[in-house]
């Protein structure tokens, strides 16, 4: 597991109260390890000890969720459980905040019972179906609802249980560590000097009892999983792009590998596809296009036989750990990536041309504008990334559509049409990136 740096503070640690223990008369004599003094009849915590231990934690919470991990946190105490709430909504976490329901983690199946029935009630309220029952079913069915979102509310969502569990109290909180240690589930623990260090998996010693520790604890943990979640990789998008750039490899490979003065067949096809492309960039860029027809080219066929194989290869039927497999370009980061590198190539065409009197427009009609007409200029393509992500996403609702009303016996029209449209798609965005590079050479602003 990598270290990384969490920004702990032993001074903020302090000012928040996290060092204060119990009473040394209420103390358990395994968290002698973690306890540098006694003061005033209390104990307290050695916070070096504590940053060591907040920083594994974050450091596990932190792969664990770049890899799709699920979490849970506990903590039912008044003092705790507004904090609890806020801090999982805020990480997109599960929790439970005003009471732990024995068996909710060991008899899962009949926790995910209450929870389809709480779902179900709940689309019933939304619906407007309770307000037409009977006064005395509706009431006692509101009931059984209210009842519900106290103690499930924060595990709505959850379809299994959960990788991690975070647990702000152990001794508030003994009867959900003890189904974690049942089930093997993973623990960090929040511990005081009262609580037994061996029971979980981290713990963290701080003072559980005063708000403002038990926030301090809790923000970093949760910062920690929300920047793994943002650098969870796109296993999807990185697997099947690598698969289009292997058919095009391959394609050409076999085309070309023995070339004939007359073209037959394969090479033939990869020949017309270069002129194609030949003229779309001479089109819009000019008679210096020649430098420039690798990266349209490129351009062109990696968007389109993305859209091929997300209309031809039955790649939702492959799962993921986390997710289902789809076309390259049915990911927004993917487009978005495309449209930068046409902005990289603007500037680099013009930079090219004219050298760094190409900045000369930039600083018309004052030099302060200068940073506000550059950043103009390099966003310009990422429209091209939303216009081809929108248009796919319109295309698939049309298919989706069209195939819900017609019989299952007339699909393949409709798959034929959508390998025309992937098609169009391909050439907007190749011809438009050709242009905004043509637009840089001639110097126009």
């Amino acid at each position: 597991m990598t270290r990384r740096y969490w920004n702990i503070n032993l001074e903020e640690m302090m000012q928040a109260g996290v060092h204060f223990g119990h009473g040394t008369r209420k103390w358990n004599p395994r968290m002698a390890p973690y306890i540098s003094a006694k003061h005033k009849g209390i104990h307290i915590t050695n916070l070096t000890r504590t940053a060591h231990f907040l920083s594994e934690a974050c450091d596990l919470v932190f792969d664990a969720a770049s890899r799709g991990k699920q979490f849970l946190i506990v903590g039912t105490k008044n003092k705790a459980a507004d904090l609890v709430a806020r801090a999982a909504i805020k990480a997109r976490c599960h929790y439970v905040n005003k009471k732990w329901l024995g068996g909710m983690s060991k008899n899962w199946s009949t926790t995910e019972t209450r929870l389809h029935k709480f779902r179900d009630l709940r689309t019933e309220q939304k619906t407007g179906r309770l307000n037409r029952l009977p006064k005395r079913d509706a009431a006692m069915l509101k009931r059984q609802l209210s009842h519900l979102q106290t103690y499930l509310g924060g595990i709505k969502y959850m379809t299994g249980l959960p990788d991690i569990v975070i647990i702000v109290d152990q001794q508030e909180e003994y009867t959900a560590l003890r189904e974690c240690i049942t089930l093997g589930i993973p623990t960090i623990c929040l511990i005081d000097t009262n609580c037994d260090p061996d029971l979980t998996d981290i713990s963290i010693p701080a003072n559980d009892d005063a708000i403002a520790s038990i926030r301090l604890i809790l923000n970093k943990l949760v910062f920690a999983i929300c920047e793994g979640r943002g650098f969870q990789v796109h296993a999807q998008v990185l697997i099947t792009s690598w698969v289009v750039i292997a058919i095009l490899l391959g394609s050409a490979t076999i085309a070309i590998r023995n070339p004939q003065t007359i073209p037959t067949d394969g090479q033939n096809f990869f020949e017309y596809v270069l002129e194609f492309i030949q003229d779309v960039s001479k089109t819009q860029i000019g008679e210096e296009y020649g430098s420039w027809v690798p990266f349209i080219g490129t351009m062109f066929l990696f968007i389109f036989v993305s859209n091929w194989s997300g209309a031809l290869l039955p790649w939702k039927i492959i799962q993921l750990p986390h997710g289902e497999l789809a076309a390259p370009t049915n990911d927004i980061n993917t487009t978005v990536a495309l449209a930068l590198l046409t902005s990289v190539a603007y500037f680099y065409a013009g930079l090219t041309k004219k050298g760094l009197g190409y900045f000369g427009k930039y600083i018309q009609p004052t030099p302060i504008l200068l940073p506000i007409n550059i950043l103009e200029d390099f966003t310009k393509p990422l429209s091209l990334s939303f216009r081809l992500f929108g248009n796919i996403l319109a295309d698939e609702l049309v298919v989706v559509v069209l195939v819900s009303l017609v019989p299952s016996i007339v699909p393949i029209p409709v798959m034929f049409l959508g390998l025309f449209t992937s098609g169009i798609q391909a050439l907007i965005f190749a011809t438009l990136a050709a242009t905004y590079i043509g637009e840089s050479m001639e110097g126009h602003h």
